[in-house]
């Protein structure tokens, strides 16, 4: 039968450092496919067209070329930036695309109609967007005053309609960006100060105007776990239920703000790298580095879920915290992370599964006080009581080891009284203390 707990309450300290919460690059991607439409109507890739980058906020040009497979990619433009991208290749008629916010839209696709290769100049595109009722430039550079056959002049109405639909998705994600980079800023100076509130707001504003921007999930999931922290703790001291209520709801949003934190920012990443050639010298470390920043806030918003008994779905918890165990490299981190992995499957009835994960960590670190807590309570749980005089030792060393301040020392002292006295009275019904396990239905030796 499983033992479930009561109150698993612990003063948290958080230690936030803000680099994890901003945008740590100062450059982004550029990159999409290009093709050149054949006369039977299909499309075939583009290798060597060159693709220059023109930066109209302030003076700046960046170039590259596409490879064999039709894709180009520039990964050093500055972050934030609003582009004029031109494309121009042997046999084909120039095409560009303006207002891109590269850093909210970094694929963009062209697909080429038959031309004679003209290369067109930052002035010759802003002259074409500055005549009346001008569209793209006509084939052959504009220079010629033949007329325009039925087969061309379809490709070009198709292509001008193609612009349109771009440019008007570049302006609802340039409208879009204005806000998410104000309130971004707003929201991290208001964390940096402690005005959670404050902060909260200015992220959900930003999620208003684009709900699938991962850094506002997770910077908000980050705020909402210190204001629980900061909460719990005045709550537990004061010994204020509806207020330590309260904080055990920022812990569930803050889990719930980093899962969707990770699958918007997995997307991102899954849009940037679709058809795309590897990063030269294989992965690319920005990008590692990044999806553990998110792995790590959301398994962290799980484990302290759970140091405080704040319900969340085990299976998610689960998922979260192994996902991050897998992926960090920091030995004392995968540890911290492998204990809470043995509540994660505790609170989900997987008593076995805890017990390992708990064994685990104990084999590599035997002084791992989360891990001994755990496993003493892990092992309490056995229906047979066959366990009870390993838990006792182990929740007795746990009290013995732990500091003083730690409310999990007296749960931990009051459990493993009880279990002596069940271990010495087997057939004597003992109430189980307050606080540790609900042991009313729990068999005896």
């Amino acid at each position: 039968m499983r033992i479930n707990l009561l109150s698993r309450t612990v003063v948290v300290a958080l230690f936030v450092v803000l680099s994890s919460v901003a945008v740590a690059a100062q450059v982004t991607r550029g990159e999409g496919k290009i093709t050149l439409k054949q006369a039977d109507g299909k499309e075939a890739l583009v290798a060597d067209a060159v693709v220059e980058f023109y930066r109209t906020d302030i003076s700046g040009k960046f170039q590259t070329k596409s490879d064999k497979s039709g894709n180009y990619v520039h990964a050093g433009l500055p972050f934030g930036g609003t582009y004029i991208i031109a494309v121009s290749a042997p046999g084909a008629r120039p095409e560009f695309i303006t207002g891109v916010k590269v850093n909210q839209q970094p694929a963009n696709n062209f697909a080429l109609s038959p031309g004679d290769g003209t290369r067109l100049t930052l002035e010759q595109i802003k002259a074409s967007m500055a005549a009346p009722g001008a569209g793209k430039p006509a084939a052959g550079g504009g220079g010629g005053g033949g007329r325009e056959s039925k087969e061309d002049k379809a490709r070009r109405e198709e292509a001008e309609r193609k612009n349109a639909e771009i440019l008007e998705s570049n302006k609802k994600v340039e409208e879009a960006n204005v806000v998410v980079n104000r309130v971004f800023k707003a929201g991290n100076e208001a964390f940096a100060a402690k005005r959670y509130d404050e902060a909260v707001t200015n992220y959900d504003e930003g999620l208003r105007a684009d709900p699938e921007q991962a850094v506002l999930y997770l910077n908000k999931s980050i705020v909402l776990r210190a204001r629980a922290v900061e909460n719990f703790n005045a709550a537990l001291k004061a010994k204020d239920t509806a207020a330590k209520d309260a904080a055990k709801a920022d812990f569930s949003a803050s889990a719930d703000n980093a899962e969707k934190a990770v699958k918007y920012y997995r997307e991102v990443v899954s849009k940037r790298s679709a058809g795309q050639p590897a990063a030269a010298g294989g992965a690319d470390p920005q990008k590692r580095d990044e999806s553990l920043n998110y792995l790590a806030a959301r398994s962290e918003a799980y484990r302290l879920a759970l140091l405080t008994s704040t319900p969340v779905t085990s299976d998610l918890a689960v998922t979260a915290i192994q996902e991050y165990v897998t992926a960090e490299t920091d030995p004392a981190k995968k540890a911290k992370a492998e204990a809470s992995l043995g509540d994660a499957l505790f609170q989900g009835g997987k008593i076995d599964e805890a017990v390992a994960a708990y064994q685990k960590v104990l084999a590599s670190n035997p002084n791992n006080l989360e891990a001994m807590f755990g496993l003493g309570i892990a092992l309490a749980a056995d229906p047979s009581g066959a366990k009870n005089t390993e838990a006792r030792d182990l929740l007795q060393k746990f009290a013995d080891k732990t500091d003083a301040t730690n409310p999990r020392k007296q749960e931990a002292v009051d459990m493993a009284k009880y279990l002596d006295d069940t271990i010495k009275n087997p057939a004597k019904a003992l109430e189980v203390p307050k606080g540790t396990v609900q042991g009313s239905r729990r068999k005896k030796n």
